[in-house]
C-alpha cells in the first residue's frame, strides 16, 4: 500500500484535481479539469435517480390519486434535485463572500476591483467557482444527452456565457466580483424550483404555500437581479473596473455581463405574466 499511494497521488494530482486540492497552489485553467470528472459523477448519480426513484415515486402517486397522476412524479422530483443542488451551492457562495471574498459584497463593490491583480485567492473561492461551473457543465452534458433536466435555448446561452465569465474571472484573478455576483444572482433558484415542484404536485391544499413561493421569488427575482445588477455588478464593473484592468479584459466582460443582465430582464417579463394570468402562463412556461 506504501508503495502504490504515491502513485495513486500523481494520478489524483494530474488527470483528477490539479493543484485544486493543494491550499497555496497557483490558480490556472488546468483546475478545470476537476469539472469534467465533477459533472461526470453527478450525471451518475443522476441516471441512478431516475431509474431508482422516480419510477418508484410514479408509482406511488399513482397508488394514491389515481390512474395517470404519476406523470407529475419527474417534475417534481426534477425541480426538488435543482432546489437541492442551487440551494447548496448558493448558500456556499454566500459564506465565501461574507468569510472570504476580501471584502466584495453586493453593497460594497469598491474590493471587487480594488488594488487588482494583488488579491489573495482562496481555495474556498476556487472550489465555489469549480463546483458551480461543474453543476452548469452537467446541465448541458445532460441536455445533449437527453438526461435530467432539459434546458431551454436561453438558458443555454445563460449557462454558456456564466461559464465563459467564470473561466475569465479564474483565470485572471477576478474571483471576488464572479464570486459575488452568482451569490446574488442565485438567491431566487432554489426558491423557484421549490414553487415549481409544488405546482407540478396539483395539490390543492398546497396552491397557497406555492404562490407565496412563487411572490417570495418574483420579490427576490426584482430585488437581486433586476435592480441590484445594475448597482453592485454593471456599476462597479464599467467605472472602477477600467482603474485597474486592461481594455483586453474588459470588453469581453461587459459584453458577456450585459447579455447575461438582459437574459434577466426578459426573464422578469415572463414572470410578471405569470404573475398576472396565473397558472395558464406558468404551464406555458414548463
Amino acid at each position: 500500500m506504501a508503495a502504490t499511494h504515491p502513485l495513486l497521488k500523481r494520478i489524483v494530482h494530474d488527470f483528477i484535481a490539479p493543484n485544486i486540492l493543494q491550499p497555496h497552489s497557483t490558480p490556472s485553467l488546468e483546475d478545470f479539469v476537476v469539472t469534467v470528472w465533477i459533472a461526470i459523477a453527478i450525471l451518475f448519480v443522476r441516471i441512478i435517480f431516475e431509474r431508482a426513484v422516480i419510477p418508484g415515486f410514479r408509482a406511488y402517486l399513482e397508488r394514491i390519486k389515481g390512474p395517470g397522476q404519476g406523470k407529475a412524479a419527474f417534475a417534481i422530483l426534477d425541480n426538488l434535485w435543482i432546489a437541492t443542488f442551487a440551494g447548496g451551492l448558493t448558500g456556499f457562495a454566500w459564506w465565501v463572500t461574507v468569510n472570504q471574498n476580501g471584502g466584495c459584497t453586493p453593497w460594497s463593490t469598491w474590493d471587487c476591483f480594488g488594488h487588482w491583480p494583488n488579491h489573495p485567492v482562496m481555495l474556498s473561492q476556487r472550489w465555489y467557482m469549480v463546483l458551480s461551473f461543474a453543476y452548469y457543465l452537467y446541465e448541458l452534458v445532460g441536455t445533449v444527452l437527453g438526461c435530467g433536466t432539459k434546458l431551454k435555448l436561453d438558458m443555454v446561452a445563460h449557462h454558456l456565457a456564466t461559464m465563459t465569465l467564470t473561466i475569465l474571472a479564474y483565470t485572471t484573478n477576478l474571483k471576488r466580483m464572479s464570486v459575488m455576483w452568482q451569490a446574488l444572482f442565485d438567491i431566487s433558484n432554489p426558491i423557484l424550483h421549490t414553487a415549481k415542484a409544488l405546482h407540478a404536485s396539483g395539490v390543492k391544499a398546497l396552491e397557497p404555500i406555492k404562490w407565496a413561493m412563487f411572490n417570495l421569488f418574483a420579490l427576490s427575482f426584482l430585488v437581486c437581479r433586476v435592480l441590484a445588477g445594475p448597482y453592485s455588478i454593471l456599476w462597479p464593473s464599467f467605472t472602477v473596473a477600467p482603474q485597474w484592468l486592461t481594455p483586453a479584459i474588459c470588453y469581453p466582460c461587459w459584453a458577456l455581463m450585459v447579455f447575461v443582465y438582459i437574459l434577466q430582464l426578459i426573464w422578469f417579463y415572463k414572470i410578471v405574466e405569470i404573475a398576472r394570468k396565473g397558472d395558464k402562463a406558468a404551464e406555458k412556461e414548463d
